[in-house]
Formats: structure tokens, sequence, C-alpha cells
């Protein structure tokens, strides 16, 4: 808006000065907040992209942690011996 100062008295001058500088301020907190918005929603669609994928993922791999450690931190089998039989003498 082109508006020269000798076209306006002194109030008149003010009041829109202050319009547009209120017009200003409400279009940059609006743009402030509006590109706070679109990173936090870009975030948020990067990081939750993999969802899906992931609960199966995670599954499988603590279902495996789980079995391998299982695996090594049990004992070793002993066979058992039936109390009815008796050892066989080696052959010389």
């Amino acid at each position: 808006m082109n508006v020269h100062s000798s076209d306006l008295e002194p109030d008149q001058l003010r009041r829109l000065l202050a319009d547009q500088i209120a017009q200003d301020e409400a279009h940059g907190v609006r743009a402030y907040f509006l590109k706070r918005l679109a990173g936090v929603a870009v975030v948020v669609w990067v990081l939750s992209w993999p969802l899906h994928v992931l609960p199966r993922t995670v599954l499988w791999s603590l279902l495996a942690a789980a079995v391998f450690a299982f695996g090594l931190m049990s004992p070793p089998r002993r066979q058992r011996s039936t109390p009815d039989t008796t050892p066989k003498p080696s052959p010389r």
C-alpha cells in the first residue's frame, strides 16, 4: 500500500502504521508456527514410516536373541543312566 504522509492526518497515519505493523507481526507469528508445525510433521513422518515393519523385526530379533542366550547359558545335557543296566567291560 502506497500512502503519502501529506495525504493523511497524523492520527490516521499512526493508526494506518499500527494496523500495518499488527498485520506484519501476525503474519510473522503465523509463519513461525506453520514452519514449526511443518518441521514436526516431517520428523514424525520420517520416524514413523518404518513402524509397520519394526514390530516384526524387533520381535524376531528378540526371539533369536533369547534362543541364542538360552542355548549359551543352559548347562550341557548329561546322558541319563538307567538303573537296570550294568556297565559293559571295555574290550582289551
